[in-house]
């Protein structure tokens, strides 16, 4: 009895969603939950920030945290400021 043979794909990894993920990282690891729930898209190193938070502070900051990464040449920061933000700080 001979036992079939497992296909194997092997994925080269995507640099952009590699920084992404980096990205992710670093702004969960600043401690403020409204920083982990923005949307984040890379294009050529250049790195777009969407969603909402309650200060503008914290959209400074997740600016500050992203600019900090080698590998980032750009911040597009879409982030917006909302007086009615639902979620935490």
């Amino acid at each position: 009895m001979e036992l079939q043979k497992e296909a194997r794909i092997v994925l080269a990894p995507n640099p952009e969603h590699q920084l992404i993920a980096r990205i992710k990282r670093v702004l969960r690891s600043t401690g403020y939950d409204a920083l982990s729930h923005i949307r984040v898209a890379v294009e050529q190193n250049v790195v777009r920030l969407e969603g909402q938070v309650p200060t503008y502070f914290l959209k400074q900051v997740a600016q500050t945290q992203v600019l900090s990464i080698n590998e980032v040449r750009s911040v597009i920061n879409n982030l917006v400021v909302e007086d009615g933000y639902v979620g935490h700080f």
